[in-house]
């Protein structure tokens, strides 16, 4: 806890943040259709393609950890990961990859893909915190996170890592534009040995290794533009699964992610779209007493139409959605379960507030008939330049899962969505292009948490609360520094919402030396909390540090040091975290 104060206080003599092209920075995650991220009145943070640059990290889990209100944790490498946003449980955050579900049907918690998913390919990520069961339908209790993919068609490059613990990565990125269509194609392919995941166990390194192919396509014609996004990754993650194993341990994955659609624009006000989306997950575990199977589908059709009349924008959409669960522990009788849902929402802006509501009514063929709701305030402060004050207040619920409907052990067919009630108020401050602040309070109230019992699952009964506060800081004094600074406090209960610490901060920052030099940092500090079966995690702070060499405009040349202390840690109990590792990073650009 001292180290913990001493951070704050050395971050609070030197801090100073990143750009003001933030307030101008357009976002589509909250409301379905793109609007700037100034004028939101919940809660959303995007990490841009420069800060993932900047960042020093290798996955998505990883850069997600330096977000106000998120924290997770990993098993190692590829391994297990659990993400909390806001202190919900690891199933309560919806993940999305360009608007795709990556929510396994067959996983428990957060979905299995993110623990594998690259950066390599990622122009930026959008996280919108708080219920968002109106846009993103089921399992957004505690948010949702939408992780979009590099589309651009002017780029094409190679790069290669070399590092620490065996690790080598290659991308080639191809940008083209042949006869109207807009091709971007990302070939990657990551591998390392890794470290011991286990504190006790096989002395062995658990290794990691995996392929990816991205393809967006991409054309205009007139009033319609057609889209294709396709990305298919496939590994291998080696892991110890007890104290003394006879045989290798691994999974292989396979996943495939479709997303296609049309916009029409019928008129400067009126903009119609269909979309298919399609998620195939293909796991198979090779443990300690034999191998499991897990194959699971989901696939959605969207339609929607988003109308501007008289200072309000109205959004109409139509959903189905089906999901099926095969494999080794599939549901033996029944094994898909299919919904359908219907959204109304309207933003009305009168000068510079934004006041936006909508209800959503899902029909799911297990539990009937579901409604969630949504309302936001965005109204800056006339007498104060630069001072905005948000609220928002919704539902959200998280569907039973196939296997908790219809599974081999312990279902129950009578489950009900777990619910929760969310809201928030806060404010941010731009003061001047050189500093902005802010803080939001938050509360979830959740009732009938799906909870495992014997002989089956069942809705719990009584309320359970998420809650805390979300502060920040930018400041940049020179068109060259940047630094942020984020602080999340939780109320919740350690020793019952277990690994979710009370207090979690992080910050970042960037020095551009001169057209050459770029160095850059960051630094994540973590209060002592607990793990399952009250056993104490200890505090920790973890320091990346990296530099980037542009010795013309085409080539740059990375060093980065991840864990620059050697910190030892664990944020799970036997799982240490990645001791000091080093890595070269060569780009070129053509």
């Amino acid at each position: 806890m001292h180290k913990f104060i001493v951070t704050l206080i050395l971050l609070n003599m030197f801090s100073v943040f990143l750009a003001a092209d933030e307030v101008r920075t357009l976002v589509i995650t909250p409301s379905g259709y793109e609007t700037q991220i100034n004028k939101v009145g919940g809660s959303v943070t995007v990490i841009s393609s420069e800060e993932i640059t900047n960042s020093g990290h290798q996955t998505v889990s990883e850069i997600l950890n330096m977000v106000p209100g998120i924290h997770s944790v990993s098993t190692g490498f590829g391994g297990t990961v659990s993400l909390f946003s806001r202190g919900h449980d690891s199933d309560m955050t919806k993940i999305m990859l360009d608007g795709v579900d990556l929510n396994d049907p067959s996983a428990f918690g957060t979905t299995a893909v993110l623990s594998t998913l690259m950066l390599n390919n990622i122009s930026r990520i959008e996280i919108v915190r708080g219920p968002q069961s109106l846009i993103s339908g089921a399992d957004a209790m505690g948010g949702v996170i939408n992780i979009i993919t590099n589309k651009s068609i002017t780029e094409n490059s190679v790069s290669a890592t070399t590092g620490s613990n065996s690790t080598h990565s290659a991308t080639v990125k191809i940008g083209t534009k042949q006869n109207d269509f807009k091709v971007n194609l990302n070939l990657s392919k990551f591998q390392t040995k890794g470290i011991n995941v286990r504190t006790a166990g096989n002395i062995d390194d658990d290794g990691f290794d995996q392929t990816s192919m991205n393809l967006a396509v991409n054309r205009d014609f007139n009033d319609v533009r057609v889209k294709f996004n396709y990305k298919n990754q496939a590994g291998r993650v080696e892991y110890d699964e007890s104290t003394s194993q006879a045989r290798p341990i691994y999974a292989d994955n396979d996943y495939i992610f479709l997303n296609t659609g049309i916009d029409y624009e019928y008129s400067p006000n009126t903009l119609l779209s269909i979309e298919y989306n399609k998620s195939d997950f293909d796991r198979r575990d090779n443990g300690q007493w034999g191998s499991t199977n897990y194959f699971s589908k989901v696939e959605m059709l969207k339609g929607k139409s988003k109308i501007i009349h008289n200072g309000n924008i109205v959004l109409v959409g139509i959903e189905t959605k089906s999901e099926q669960y095969l494999g080794t522990y599939a549901p033996p009788n029944k094994n898909s379960v299919s919904e359908q849902s219907f959204i109304i929402q309207n933003e009305f802006n009168n000068q510079n507030t934004s006041i936006l509501a909508g209800l959503r009514f899902d029909n799911h063929e297990a539990y009937g008939n579901y409604t969630t709701f949504k309302a936001s305030l965005n109204h800056p402060i006339e007498d104060v330049p630069g001072l905005i004050v948000k609220a928002s207040i919704g539902t959200g619920f998280r569907a039973p899962t196939l296997g908790e409907l219809y599974g081999q052990f312990n279902a129950n067919q009578s489950l009900q969505p777990e619910e929760s009630l969310g809201y928030e108020f806060g404010f941010i401050n731009y003061l001047s292009s050189k500093l902005d602040f802010g803080s939001t309070y938050f509360k979830s109230e959740i009732e009938d948490a799906i909870t495992y019992g014997s002989p089956t699952y069942y809705n719990a009964g009584g309320i359970s609360e998420r809650e805390g506060i979300e502060t920040y800081i930018n400041i940049y004094p020179y068109d060259n520094f940047s630094l942020k600074v984020n602080h999340t406090h939780l109320t919740t209960d350690e020793k019952v919402y277990v690994r979710r610490p009370n207090n979690k901060l992080s910050s970042s920052a960037n020095y551009k030396l001169d057209d050459q030099i770029d160095i850059f940092g960051s630094l994540l500090v973590v209060e002592d909390h607990y793990d399952v079966g009250s056993v104490k995690i200890d505090s920790f702070q973890v320091l990346d540090a990296g530099i980037n060499y542009a010795p013309n405009k085409s080539t740059i040349l990375k060093f980065k040091i991840n864990n620059l202390t050697n910190e030892r840690y664990e944020q799970i109990s036997g799982y240490p975290g990645l001791p000091r590792q080093i890595f070269l990073e060569l780009f070129k650009n053509f």
